[in-house]
């Protein structure tokens, strides 16, 4: 009976200390959320971010005015979440037709995409990394351009 007891007990302490080896740490690295952010929202919104490994980014929005939205900001990723430092308007300039743009929020979300929200009264966009928007893109072409070549992600059949 005191072998049985020993060898669950020894059991339980092997499965407690492995179960950090099976979830990775979150990633506290700028290196996470660094690239290139595409996206779109309602009212014809299109959005990019640039966020850059130092913790410097930039903020795009687009309307279907033509007429874009611009910021600055630095930012950081804690335990991959982004958190805002900083928001700086990009000064107006009219031959761009660009604006400032002084209040928005990120936050991350689900499969690595970015929720961008401009204010109460301007819905906003969700963003994914460009890299990862253009690889689901040339998937969808050869799909679509050859069914019976097209296999999955990883390449398999």
């Amino acid at each position: 009976m005191n072998w049985l007891r020993l060898f669950f007990m020894l059991i339980g302490g092997l499965g407690a200390t492995s179960s950090q080896a099976l979830t990775p740490l979150p990633d506290g690295s700028p290196a996470f959320f660094a690239g290139d952010w595409i996206g779109t929202g309602a009212n014809d919104q299109f959005c990019f971010i640039r966020l850059r490994p130092d913790g410097v980014g930039t903020v795009l929005v687009s309307g279907a005015s033509g007429d874009w939205l611009g910021a600055s900001i630095r930012w950081r990723n804690q335990r991959q979440s982004i958190v805002l430092v900083e928001v700086s308007a990009l000064p107006a300039e009219p031959r761009r037709r660009l604006m400032p743009l002084s209040q928005l929020a990120l936050r991350s979300g689900i499969n690595r995409t970015i929720h961008l929200k401009l204010n109460e009264d301007i819905p906003g966009c969700e963003l994914q990394l460009r890299a990862d928007v253009l690889r689901r893109a040339g998937q969808a072409d050869m799909l679509l351009d050859n069914p019976a070549g097209a296999g999955k992600p990883d390449g398999g059949k």
